[in-house]
C-alpha cells in the first residue's frame, strides 16, 4: 500500500512543474473566470494554467495499472476515470480555445456521462452477485431497488462528478475535499472486507491529489480543471457503488453535496421569485467569500466539516 502510494504522490510531483510551464506557455491567458465572479478572482487567478488534473489522472492510472490486479471492477474503474476525463478534457480545451468560461453543451455533457455511467454498471451487474441491487441503509438494512438500482447508481456516478465539479472553485476545495473522501472510501472498503484493489486505487488517487495540492494551495500555481474534477468525482461515486455504500458517499461527501444544493436552490428560487437570491452567491463557498471569509478561511472549516461529516458516516454507516 506505502508503494502504490509513493509511485503516485512521486510521479505527480514531479510532473507537475513541467506540466505548469507547458500549460503556461500554451495558453498565456489561463482559464477563464466568470466575468460576475468576485473582483478578487480576477486579479489572483487571471493566468493561472489549468488542466492539472491531467497530470493527476496519469499518475492514478500508471500507479494502477503498475500495482493493482486488473480485475473487472478495477478495469471498470478506469474506463470511468478516463470516460470522465475525456469529457472534461474537451469541455477544458473548448474553454481555453474559445476563451469563455462557457464550456460544452451541459446538457450534452450530462448525457454522455449517464451513458456511460449507465453502461458501466450494467457491465458490473451482469459479473456481480444477486444482491448487487440492494441498497445498504443502516444497522444492516438494506433495500432492493431491482431495475431502479442501474438509473440510481448512474446517477450516483454523474452527481458525484459534478458535485466535485461545481466545487472546484477556490484554491485547494475540491483537493482537500476529495483527499478526505477517498481516505474515507478507502477505509471504509477495508473495514466492510471490500476487494484490496478498490483500497488500493483510492490510496493511489490520495497519492496523485496531494502532489497537486502542494502546487493548488493559494495562491495556486495550477488548477485542475474539469478533466480532473469530473473523473475524480466520478471515481468516487463508481468507488461507493464498488463497496456497496452508495449512501455513504452522501454523507462522506457533505461538502460537495451543499455545494451542489446550494446551486440548485440559488436556481429555482432566482427563477420562480424573478431574480431573488437565497445565497449572495453560488456555489456557497462564493457566499462565503462575499461574507466576508478568505478564502483559506473557507477551505479549512469546509474541510474540517468533512472530516467531521466523515467521522460520523464511518461511525453510524458502516
Amino acid at each position: 500500500m506505502v508503494a502504490i502510494f509513493l509511485i503516485s504522490l512521486i510521479t505527480s510531483f514531479i510532473f507537475l512543474p513541467y506540466f505548469i510551464k507547458l500549460m503556461t506557455i500554451i495558453n498565456v491567458d489561463g482559464q477563464p473566470i466568470r466575468s460576475f465572479c468576485l473582483q478578487d478572482h480576477f486579479i489572483t487567478k487571471k493566468g493561472t494554467p489549468t488542466m492539472g488534473g491531467i497530470i493527476i489522472l496519469a499518475s492514478v492510472l500508471c500507479s494502477i495499472l503498475f500495482y493493482v490486479a486488473l480485475n473487472i471492477k478495477v478495469l471498470l474503474l478506469l474506463f470511468i476515470i478516463t470516460s470522465f476525463a475525456v469529457i472534461g478534457f474537451l469541455d477544458d480545451y473548448y474553454k481555453l480555445t474559445v476563451k469563455s468560461y462557457h464550456g460544452l453543451s451541459g446538457k450534452v455533457k450530462i448525457l454522455i456521462q449517464f451513458f456511460v455511467a449507465a453502461v458501466s454498471v450494467l457491465i458490473l451487474k451482469s459479473y456481480s452477485e444477486s444482491n448487487f441491487t440492494h441498497v445498504y441503509l443502516l444497522n444492516g438494512f438494506t433495500i432492493d431497488l431491482s431495475y431502479l438500482y442501474i438509473p440510481f447508481a448512474a446517477f450516483i456516478i454523474v452527481g458525484a462528478a459534478n458535485a466535485v465539479n461545481l466545487t472546484d472553485g477556490l484554491d485547494s476545495l475540491a483537493a482537500t475535499q476529495s483527499i478526505t473522501s477517498f481516505a474515507s472510501l478507502g477505509l471504509s472498503a477495508y473495514l466492510v472486507q471490500a476487494d484490496v484493489n478498490i483500497i488500493l486505487s483510492c490510496i493511489a488517487f490520495i497519492g496523485a491529489i496531494l502532489s497537486f495540492l502542494w502546487f493548488n494551495a493559494h495562491p495556486a500555481k495550477i488548477f485542475m480543471g474539469d478533466v480532473g474534477s469530473l473523473s475524480i468525482g466520478a471515481a468516487l461515486g463508481f468507488i461507493s457503488i464498488l463497496i456497496k455504500r452508495e449512501i455513504l458517499l452522501a454523507m462522506i461527501g457533505g461538502i460537495f453535496v451543499m455545494e451542489t444544493l446550494s446551486v440548485i436552490i440559488q436556481f429555482i428560487y432566482f427563477r420562480y421569485t424573478k431574480g431573488k437570491r437565497i445565497f449572495l452567491m453560488s456555489p456557497i463557498h462564493h457566499h462565503f467569500e462575499k461574507k466576508g471569509w478568505s478564502e483559506t478561511t473557507i477551505v479549512i472549516r469546509f474541510w474540517v466539516i468533512a472530516v467531521v461529516l466523515s467521522v460520523l458516516a464511518i461511525a453510524f454507516f458502516l
